[in-house]
């Protein structure tokens, strides 16, 4: 090819037609210029592919972690709720003094205990070292920071609080009045009778129980927010496939 338009040149200064020379010169320097920046564009187009497939990978990554966490979140709500539940039960029964010894010793142990959960994140971790500006879809990265900075923060720190009171204040009074425990299926009191007019106890049980119901509401919210996200996450996978 270069070959072919040099024998042109070489044709045309040899006919003395130089005018015809400059503008034959002048329309394959323009050829060679569009040439280029077709194939800048090309390379272009390619990078660009390769970003938004790592692009789709990773949001495939965070619906993955999505769905994990929502599962996650739902088991342990539907144990919260029962613990809870199981925890007014037990005020109610101290407060009347009317202990129901059949099912005492199993409430005993479902009362004031935490439920850890474990919130997975790689995909969005995986996403701000590539680059969330990278995102397009501007309300969806807004959502997710907002979910992982926010949400995901309130529900750890809460089961973090349960998980510290159940530590600091429920099992060394275990220690001290009871004579067997096994986490979440049975507390057998060494006194009954101690057990009903102990006013600490109560007290514990009864701050306790806000707290209980504060992580509760933080799973609820983090229920909401994850089925905020997923249509609006889903909708963007399709756009980038």
């Amino acid at each position: 090819m270069i070959k072919f338009f040099r024998k042109i040149r070489q044709n045309l200064l040899s006919d003395g037609k130089t005018g015809k020379y400059f503008k034959y010169a002048v329309g394959e320097i323009v050829l060679v210029v569009i040439g280029i920046l077709i194939a800048l564009q090309i390379n272009n187009w390619n990078e660009q592919g390769k970003v938004d497939g790592e692009i789709l990978k990773t949001l495939n990554e965070i619906r993955s972690n999505l769905i994990s966490d929502s599962l996650s979140i739902r088991d342990t709500r539907i144990l919260k709720s029962e613990d809870i539940n199981i925890q007014y039960t037990v005020i109610h029964e101290l407060e009347s003094r009317n202990i129901p010894y059949d099912s005492i010793e199993y409430h005993l142990g479902r009362v004031m205990i935490a439920r850890r959960i474990v919130l997975v994140d790689n995909g969005y971790q995986l996403m701000k070292r590539f680059g969330l500006e990278q995102l397009k879809n501007q309300e969806l990265r807004n959502e997710l920071i907002n979910y992982y900075t926010n949400f995901t923060k309130r529900i750890n720190n809460d089961t973090a609080d349960d998980d510290y009171e159940f530590i600091t204040v429920y099992l060394p009074y275990v220690r001290n009045h009871f004579l067997d425990y096994n986490w979440s299926k049975q507390g057998v009191p060494a006194d009954y009778e101690h057990l009903k007019s102990d006013q600490y106890f109560l007290t514990s049980l009864k701050t306790n129980i806000k707290n209980q119901e504060s992580t509760l509401e933080q799973l609820q919210n983090g229920t909401r927010k994850i089925q905020e996200i997923l249509p609006m996450l889903d909708e963007t996978i399709l756009a980038y496939e």
